[in-house]
């Protein structure tokens, strides 16, 4: 192998990417704004929950309890119903996301110690949204009665089970999920990358390279490492949206979180040029790339529903899909503050997936060129 000749194709290669503003918008500029999208579309604790009141009871134990909801400001009080009619004409124009009813007596059986409910009439048509609205409010109600009994003395009632959670003590749904929806945003790299092959293919460019000294490693570094190098360079800018903008709280060191997120590219854009070597035209490469990066970032990496730990399942996708391994990566990097050290199990397989894909791209484009 030539340095020189690996030089100048990666020199070839930079200006390529800098001369074409799509090819340099998806490298360093996509993912930091495909992950803003997600999160918005995704987070739905973002939203400030806007609920109305049904009040039978009308007790200063009563407005207490509302007072209470509405205290942090994530929740706001937009009407007040004297009937259910009001209720689901609301819920139907969309004036609020869910209705908190309070039954007569309701503060006479608090007090007394007697087994109390609060109705929430929610619109069940947004599923996802209605289950988190529900939990919110469910636990923001437990809190009061806890309070309320111990202001009262600690009337007897049932176990008190006190839950807490590490990394993320607040339970935010959005510091959990920005992290592993990096896994998915940082794919954009590699998707140019692999449109950069399959253009040459279709430009007829691989016949040249039968008439130059160009070995096959020489070509692949040349194209692998600029998009390497830009692509964990443009990972800079979605870190600084996730701690900036989304508040999301980051307690590894920065050089942990570019050499890690470096690895995680290197499987990527090597998975990229496999697949960029394999494919004859820029169309087929797209429709393999979302197969294998997003669709499989959604629902096979933690992301949304988790692996059971251990499983056969797990341990397949975990030496096969990149994106298995970034999501927790990412997510121990922010939250838990963890090290490179820490997380070597992850940057082995990492490496493994880098590794099999060069080989297996420098064997295809051996015989493409023979």
């Amino acid at each position: 192998m030539s340095p020189v000749r690996t030089l100048t194709l990666i020199h070839k290669e930079l200006r390529h990417i800098v001369r074409d503003p799509q090819i340099l918008f998806m490298v360093l500029v996509a993912p930091a704004f495909v992950l803003l999208l997600l999160a918005y579309t995704f987070a739905a604790d973002l939203q400030i929950i806007r609920i109305g009141i049904m009040d039978g009871d009308r007790s200063a134990i009563s407005r207490d309890y509302v007072s209470t909801l509405a205290a942090d400001g994530e929740i706001t009080i937009v009407g007040s119903y004297e009937s259910y009619a009001e209720v689901d004409s609301a819920l139907r124009r969309g004036h609020v996301n869910l209705v908190v009813v309070i039954p007569p007596g309701w503060s006479s059986d608090l007090i007394a110690g007697r087994e109390t409910h609060i109705q929430l009439i929610l619109d069940g048509s947004d599923y996802q949204q209605s289950l988190a609205y529900s939990r919110n409010i469910s636990q923001r109600t437990t809190a009061f009665g806890v309070s309320l009994a111990a202001g009262m003395g600690g009337l007897p009632g049932p176990v008190d089970v006190r839950t807490r959670a590490l990394y993320n003590g607040p339970l935010k749904w959005m510091d959990a999920m920005i992290p592993g929806l990096m896994a998915m945003a940082f794919s954009f790299p590699a998707i140019a990358a692999a449109l950069a092959c399959t253009r040459e293919t279709e430009r007829g460019s691989y016949e040249g390279l039968l008439s130059t000294p160009i070995r096959p490693i020489e070509y692949l570094l040349g194209k692998l490492l600029p998009y390497l190098t830009l692509g964990t360079a443009g990972t800079l800018l979605s870190w600084a949206l996730a701690c900036w903008w989304f508040r999301v709280p980051f307690r590894s060191s920065l050089g942990d979180y570019v050499a890690l997120t470096a690895v995680f590219m290197l499987s990527l854009v090597s998975l990229s040029l496999l697949i960029g070597v394999t494919m004859a035209s820029q169309r087929h490469a797209i429709v393999i790339v979302v197969f294998l990066f997003f669709i499989p970032s959604f629902f096979l990496s933690n992301l949304i529903q988790p692996l059971e730990r251990g499983s056969v399942m797990e341990r397949v996708l975990m030496v096969t899909l990149p994106a298995t391994n970034y999501v927790d990566i990412s997510r121990a990097l922010f939250l838990k503050g963890a090290s490179v050290r820490e997380l070597q199990g992850y940057t082995m397989n990492l490496l493994r997936i880098s590794g099999a894909a060069i080989a297996a791209s420098l064997l295809l484009f051996r015989k493409k060129v023979a």
